[in-house]
């Protein structure tokens, strides 16, 4: 796609989302796409409320998100980390299933990536550390690529340490899959997952194995489906793609 033609489709986007995001209609949309975290406190109207301020869910686009697959329904999570409000509450709600989860068999700290998921981190931490003082240890993340990189600081996971790993979505489940690697070959134990959204949609299986093996949090399961471009009925449809990296905030 040249140049002109993403920002005239972004643009179109932008100005399409704020006028839905202004009238009566969003909230019908967006209750569409929450289903209920298996875990979390928070309701379909606190999901909601936290959607709609942060105004980061994309409707009727064609994106291409980091794993490769395409979707019509995108939301960008570093649209709610621009809300401090939004963060503490989402945060308030995860340090409440850690603390209850993990009473007997505490957890030293958590593991997550050097994006919009620390300032996730940073919340619970802070909301935790009169009762249960946590760690936190990040890995590098490329705001180019998507990709998790494996390094951290020597000494931030020791043998025997029992570490959650929080990722702020979850598509496949590979990134936070990936970060619990780097806690096990850190010489570390993964305790438990979690994560703002599961957007699966059901569709792959490594989330249904990660779910089933250990604790796995999420404040809500967004309806996102995602298809392979060989199988996108947007892409058949030619429709304009664009990449998650364009995608910006409202």
């Amino acid at each position: 796609m040249l140049v002109s033609t993403v920002e005239q489709v972004l643009t179109e986007i932008v100005d399409r989302h704020r006028i839905l995001y202004e009238g009566p209609r969003i909230e019908a949309m967006l209750k569409a796409v929450i289903r209920p975290g298996a875990h979390a406190t928070l309701t379909e109207n606190d999901v909601l409320h936290i959607l709609r301020i942060s105004r980061s869910v994309f409707f009727d686009t064609h994106v291409e998100v980091v794993s490769g697959h395409h979707t019509a329904t995108y939301l960008r999570f570093e649209s709610i980390a621009r809300f401090p409000e939004l963060i503490r509450l989402v945060a308030h709600d995860m340090a409440a299933w850690i603390r209850q989860t993990f009473q007997d068999h505490r957890i030293t700290g958590l593991v997550a990536t050097n994006s919009a998921a620390e300032r996730l981190a940073e919340a619970i931490v802070t909301e935790l550390r009169d009762t249960m003082p946590l760690n936190m240890t990040l890995t590098p993340y490329s705001c180019e690529t998507g990709r998790i990189e494996t390094d951290v600081t020597v000494g931030a996971i020791n043998g025997g340490e029992r570490f959650v790993a929080l990722n702020d979505v979850t598509t496949r489940g590979n990134c936070v899959s990936k970060l619990g690697k780097v806690i096990i070959d850190h010489g570390g134990l993964l305790a438990g997952m979690m994560v703002f959204a599961r957007r699966d949609s059901g569709q792959f299986p490594l989330m249904n194995e990660l779910t089933a093996q250990y604790p796995f949090y999420y404040t809500t399961d967004l309806d996102m489906p995602q298809w392979e471009s060989a199988h996108c009925p947007l892409c058949r449809s030619n429709q304009p793609l664009l990449s998650w990296r364009d995608m910006p905030a409202l």
